[in-house]
């Protein structure tokens, strides 16, 4: 029998993969996705690293209450993890678009913890802009699961991506099978899960506190990118003292699907510059 571990405290079930040794990666995903979100980079690091990434509350198999969350809620589950997995050493921490909004506020809460900070394809502030893709859900959610994959693809990938994937059925294929971005074709995510964290992504702020985190930290943005577009890494480099900034010229929002070799590398890279 296949063994799912689960993480469970006040009654909310977190599911969660630890895979590898070493110094802890920490993954952590964005909007409405899951941990399989991040496959191409924990193939790659658990070979390297001890590699640690989780479903939100809200998605895949871990609870999704129905109420509306706060950032605040996903790095506590996130705290609460690390201390069930005895994590004790400081940690590489790294997520992209809701979850680098919620790496940057663990950061912020729980410096001590963390050896270096990486955001991926995210921002300081979004406000009500994640309620418009809300509306576009709701417009599509009649549709087979497919067909809303290829309707929130002009938002995910470059158009370069995109004809790839109609090209190559067996990439589309092995994307499909469970590591799509925004809709997953299995444990999918509703439209009550994505309202839910909508309102925690709506209240994000740390544009007045960005100023301090001093840990060495990454920053990722893509050109193509038109969810969270490159201004909004640009604002965090420039806010954010001892950051570096890295452009994925080409691609879309999900730049480590699209480009995870270039992605793994930086990151690694990265990585080795701070030990």
């Amino acid at each position: 029998m296949f063994f799912i571990p689960v993480f469970v405290k006040d009654d909310i079930k977190i599911n969660y993969i630890s895979e590898g040794k070493g110094e802890p990666l920490v993954l952590v995903h964005g909007f409405g996705t899951k941990l399989q979100g991040w496959q191409f980079q924990i193939d790659y690091f658990k070979n390297l690293m001890r590699v640690i990434s989780l479903d939100n509350r809200g998605v895949g198999k871990s609870s999704r209450p129905d109420y509306p969350y706060t950032i605040n809620m996903f790095v506590e589950d996130l705290h609460g993890l690390l201390d069930y997995l005895e994590i004790k050493e400081k940690i590489h921490l790294c997520g992209i678009s809701m979850g680098g909004m919620i790496v940057q506020n663990f950061a912020l809460k729980y410096p001590q913890k963390l050896k270096s900070l990486i955001l991926c394809a995210t921002s300081e502030k979004l406000g009500k802009g994640t309620y418009k893709l809300i509306d576009g859900l709701k417009e599509i959610d009649y549709l087979t699961l497919e067909e809303k994959a290829f309707s929130l693809f002009p938002y995910i990938y470059s158009r370069k991506f995109q004809r790839k994937l109609i090209e190559d059925s067996k990439l589309f294929e092995s994307i499909k099978d469970d590591i799509i971005f925004i809709t997953p074709f299995r444990d999918p995510t509703t439209l009550k899960d994505y309202e839910n964290q909508a309102s925690a992504v709506e209240k994000h702020d740390t544009s007045n506190l960005l100023n301090k985190i001093k840990i060495p930290t990454l920053i990722l943005g893509a050109n193509r990118d038109r969810l969270i577009p490159l201004h909004h890494q640009k604002s965090l480099y420039e806010k954010i003292p001892n950051s570096t900034f890295e452009i994925l010229k080409g691609n879309g929002h999900a730049f480590t699907i699209e480009d995870p070799i270039k992605v793994n590398n930086l990151i690694w890279k990265f990585i080795n510059s701070i030990n």
